[in-house]
């Protein structure tokens, strides 16, 4: 369904879409979420499957299916809102009484993510970025809460476990922190969608809820980890043409070369190098960048 959330200066409903599957017997609740960002397509995709295959019947309390939660911002293929400039992944829990990305948000997160056990919000590098299959959690948030969004994450069965910077405002966090069994994940990007990534997404937000006691079915045997990503991107000191000399799931030592970036008479802006020896988890895909932008990600590879 169309659920209404605002109203348009011209009267008309502004709206995200929800699809809610009610099993047939009592149990948890489960909230996916897809299109946070409007340029991220993988997640959409494997939540629309999702929701034409689970039959009532086969389900024990509610699954929330929100597949494009920032429609305006999918409207135009950006990442933040072309109404307002509001990035909706940096406003959680949002504002009941802020512009229109504020108000979505906590719409959201109010009607949607407050009633749930568990969250797995579906991400991408979209139009700007590529991203390798992670499945991220939070370590720094209170033991239990910490505890069940790595056990999310590892029943999602990514390549690569990622434990994800503390951030207020993105949905994920700002859920763990009310208790929340969370999982934030990141797949593909590079501007389009590859099958193969809402494949991973669709076959592990299965397994979670199967895991979870929402879906009927085994899971099999939960995916085993040994270690786990750490750290963030790095963000760009000057704006022009970025060109990347890694490769996405490419490992390197600390000092080598990472990225130039370029003027618009071709000089050399800057030249930006690995602080730690790590593995390349994302690299910039648009090659025109601007100050402050994520630029390239190496993270560490720790034991879990």
């Amino acid at each position: 369904m169309a659920w209404a959330f605002a109203t348009a200066p011209d009267s008309a409903p502004v709206t995200v879409p929800l699809i809610v599957i009610a099993g047939d017997r009592p149990g948890p609740v489960a909230a996916l979420t897809a299109g946070i960002h409007g340029d991220e397509y993988e997640g959409i995709v494997a939540l629309w499957r999702l929701a034409a295959h689970i039959q009532p019947e086969q389900v024990a309390g509610r699954i929330l299916i929100v597949p494009i939660a920032h429609q305006a911002a999918y409207n135009a293929a950006t990442r933040s809102s072309p109404s307002d400039g509001v990035n909706l992944a940096r406003v959680f829990p949002g504002d009941a009484d802020g512009t229109i990305t504020y108000r979505l948000a906590h719409h959201l997160f109010a009607n949607i993510v407050r009633h749930a056990s568990v969250l797995v919000d579906c991400h991408s590098g979209g139009v700007r970025m590529a991203f390798a299959p992670v499945a991220g959690y939070y370590r720094e948030i209170d033991a239990p809460a910490a505890a069940a969004s790595l056990d999310t994450a590892r029943w999602m069965g990514l390549p690569n476990l990622w434990a994800m910077p503390p951030r207020a405002g993105v949905l994920s966090y700002e859920a763990a922190r009310i208790g929340v069994a969370v999982s934030g994940c990141e797949i593909g990007g590079r501007g389009g969608r590859i099958e193969a990534d809402s494949q991973m997404y669709y076959d592990g937000i299965t397994r979670v809820l199967r895991a979870k006691g929402i879906l009927a079915g085994e899971p099999g045997a939960q995916p085993t980890y040994t270690q786990t990503l750490v750290g963030d991107w790095v963000l760009a000191p000057a704006a022009g043409l970025l060109e990347n000399h890694v490769e996405l799931g490419e490992r390197v030592k600390a000092g080598a070369r990472l990225a130039t970036i370029y003027d618009t008479l071709g000089a050399v802006v800057t030249r930006m190098s690995a602080r730690t020896d790590g593995f390349v988890m994302g690299v910039r895909h648009l090659p025109a960048i601007q100050v402050g932008e994520w630029a390239t990600c190496v993270v560490e590879e720790k034991p879990l």
